[in-house]
């Protein structure tokens, strides 16, 4: 979900556009309208529909649809695009509105995202070591509960994972020092045992995932604005042919 301001925002940028289009497209006679992902929201979009504008912009990486398409980025499977980048196509209709997105994966953002995710996985494996080792040290009276922990910390890490996870039955007497042979235990706890290792498997994805971008269109027609040149005019190197640019985003 997008943040109250990011909300505000972009309700504010898609009012302004709306109010000042004629006068947009008369002055500039643009074909594409390209904006940052400000101009992304349902409100947004469906106001644009009852224009004429085509528009091109990016989506924020905090909607829940983009979201689950950047978790199935695979960029080797992608095709080529430009130099440095590949691309996937795939149909939306996001806020009620018929639009053509594009997964775009840049090997500039690939070298930043290396960095973000290794931080990322750095402060939460540390923060996975605390939360095992604090259970590490419980003792449970139940072992169904024991089990049930097991899996709920087990279910729970992601920058790491637990070795020969397991629950450990202990007894423990009444009486201090060695009990007799033959002495049967006052109770049995479970502890959660288990070697704790860094997860290899984590971090390509997350590389993957944060260095690829969505940018939607509702150009349809992809003979009208190709992959090569949607993704051109979203850089600013082809608006002065294409269209008009509203902002311009820096990162990409």
């Amino acid at each position: 979900m997008e943040n109250s301001r990011n909300s505000s925002d972009a309700h504010e940028f898609g009012q302004v556009i709306k109010e000042h289009l004629a006068q947009l497209q008369t002055t500039y006679g643009l074909t594409y309208l390209v904006a940052d992902s400000a101009l992304y929201s349902a409100d947004n979009l469906q106001k644009f529909a009852e224009t004429n504008l085509k528009w091109i912009t990016r989506v924020p990486a905090t909607l829940r649809e983009a979201q689950q398409v950047l978790a199935q980025a695979d960029p080797h499977n992608m095709a080529p695009l430009t130099e440095g980048y590949r691309y996937h196509v795939l149909p939306s209709r996001y806020g009620g509105i018929a639009q053509r997105w594009m997964l775009v994966y840049s090997e500039h953002r690939h070298v930043h995202a290396q960095h973000t995710v290794d931080k990322q996985l750095l402060k939460q494996g540390q923060q996975e070591v605390a939360a095992v080792e604090r259970l590490s040290r419980m003792t449970l009276a139940c072992e169904a509960d024991a089990q049930q922990a097991l899996a709920t910390v087990t279910h729970g890490l992601h920058a790491t994972f637990l070795h020969d996870g397991a629950v450990r039955a202990t007894p423990r007497y009444g009486t201090r020092g060695r009990p007799r042979q033959d002495a049967l235990p006052a109770q049995i706890v479970y502890t959660i045992a288990g070697a704790l290792a860094s997860s290899r498997t984590a971090r390509p994805p997350l590389v993957d995932q944060q260095s690829c971008f969505i940018l939607a269109t509702n150009e349809l027609d992809e003979t009208l604005l190709p992959p090569t040149e949607l993704l051109a005019s979203y850089k600013g190197q082809s608006h002065a042919e294409r269209g008009f640019r509203f902002l311009k985003d820096p990162r990409f």
